[in-house]
């Protein structure tokens, strides 16, 4: 075999090595790929496996943290991370408010903006989006905090056209490429008992709330005033009432109209929860009357702060308040304390109710102690 022969051999052989090395490499990948088909396969038979059960559970609730506890379990079995934030949207604020978060940087921000970060920009448009299409589409919003999240991947949460939240999760190790369907997947799921949840929420609020003034009404006031009588057999609490009653409503309603009137009594409805502490229960009792429950407030307090509101709304310049009787509208209330008054509320809302009248009897504008005869 002469030297041109052989080098065409050789030529043959690094060119069959070529072919067998790139075969194995079309191998590989096409292993890789049925693998990867596999996998996608299994996340979705997973998923439907799962769905009956899934779906079972959210319609046997509607507490809120379950709701949320199994949305957390759907995204850490099906999407396989548990790198997670959940963000509830409140219309009230037009903000999303973080309600769970595991796995993401301490630093990761409670609250967001529509339009703000990944998390607003997915509430604002309303669809899926990954961390790069967000610098895309705003590259001159990355300032220091916004570089702060870490979410890869967020998807929003919608039911019937209603914004009711944003799924975030952090980066995953090994992407398999299906992770934003079934995180669109479980977002829809979730989107349906967070409506419900919503929807008896509202229902309660309307239940326990006045139409007029937006306060408690009595009969959430006898609820909660039910709940701290217990806790005060266990713990001793004592619970102070004011009761509370506007000066010649009738005048005013008489004088300048029932338009009036009802604004009156939203305004001090304001007045008096704006003066009242976040654990206080404020209602309206009836007509023209209101009731303040105080638990752990004294009675020597509690008349510190029924007088401190009544100067207060003496003050205040209501529409037509200079057409009344005293000049200027005003308030006369009663208080009186569990257990030191009675041993039922009833019965301490009866004391209240004597120290109302003696305001009233010695000449309005203001603020009796029940004292027992």
């Amino acid at each position: 075999m002469n030297g041109k022969q052989e080098k065409n051999m050789k030529n043959q052989d690094n060119s069959y090595m070529r072919e067998i090395i790139d075969r194995d490499r079309q191998i590989i990948n096409l292993n890789l790929k049925i693998n990867k088909l596999v996998e996608l396969n299994s996340r979705y038979l997973s998923f439907m496996f799962k769905i009956p059960y899934i779906i079972q559970r959210l319609n046997t609730t509607l507490i809120l943290q379950e709701i949320i506890v199994s949305i957390i379990e759907m995204v850490k079995n099906i999407v396989l991370t548990d790198k997670i934030g959940v963000y509830l949207f409140d219309a009230l604020s037009n903000k999303l408010n973080r309600v769970y978060m595991n796995g993401m940087p301490q630093q990761e921000i409670d609250s967001y903006a529509l339009g703000e970060d990944l998390i607003g920009a997915v509430a604002k448009h309303r669809f899926i989006m990954m961390r790069e299409d967000f610098s895309r589409m705003y590259p001159q919003k990355q300032s220091d905090r916004n570089a702060k999240t870490q979410f890869w991947m967020a998807v929003p949460i919608i039911f019937k056209d209603r914004l009711l939240g944003v799924i975030g999760i952090g980066e995953i190790e090994n992407p398999i490429g299906n992770e934003s369907e079934l995180l669109k997947m479980i977002a829809d799921i979730s989107g349906v008992a967070l409506f419900n949840q919503i929807l008896l929420n509202d229902a309660q609020h309307k239940a326990n709330t006045d139409p007029l003034t937006g306060l408690n009404n009595r009969n959430y006031f006898f609820q909660m005033a039910q709940h701290y009588v217990e806790k005060s057999s266990h713990d001793g609490t004592v619970i102070s009432l004011f009761l509370l009653d506007i000066d010649n409503f009738k005048h005013y309603n008489d004088t300048n109209g029932h338009d009036a009137g009802d604004k009156l009594l939203i305004e001090i409805s304001k007045l008096i929860r704006s003066s009242s502490r976040k654990n206080s229960i404020v209602a309206r009792y009836g007509g023209e009357e209101f009731i303040v429950m105080l638990p752990g407030i004294a009675k020597e307090d509690a008349y510190i702060y029924a007088d401190r509101l009544r100067e207060q709304i003496s003050h205040y310049t209501f529409n037509y308040f200079e057409k009344q009787p005293l000049g200027f509208v005003s308030i006369s209330g009663g208080v009186a304390t569990f257990p030191e008054d009675g041993d039922t509320i009833n019965k301490v809302i009866n004391c209240a109710d004597l120290a109302l009248y003696e305001a009233k009897s010695k000449g309005k504008n203001r603020v009796m102690v029940y004292k027992a005869p």
